[in-house]
């Protein structure tokens, strides 16, 4: 779990000094990474399903996340490998 949480680390790293959107990482401590909160008043951002958007602005959020998922490829070599939820 150790060797995952660092490379974890690494990887969140590579993609928020690349300014591409996703949670500050902060700390790695043992197998525990600690990042940035996403949220309101200590209430978490909602999940992409979870987020009552329009048909039109649902197709805004897929063409962000295709273009994000490019961008981690393109300057980061990396590839997400699950966005089912």
């Amino acid at each position: 779990v150790k060797v995952w949480a660092e490379k974890e680390m690494r990887n969140y790293r590579r993609i928020y000094i690349a300014n591409i959107p996703c949670p500050q990482p902060i700390l790695l401590k043992a197998h525990v990474l600690l990042m940035e909160f996403l949220g309101n008043n200590g209430w978490p951002s909602p999940r992409l399903k979870d987020a009552n958007l329009s048909s039109k602005r649902l197709i805004k959020a897929y063409i962000q996340t295709v273009l994000i998922m490019r961008r981690m490829y393109q300057r980061c070599k990396l590839v997400h490998g699950d966005l089912s939820e």
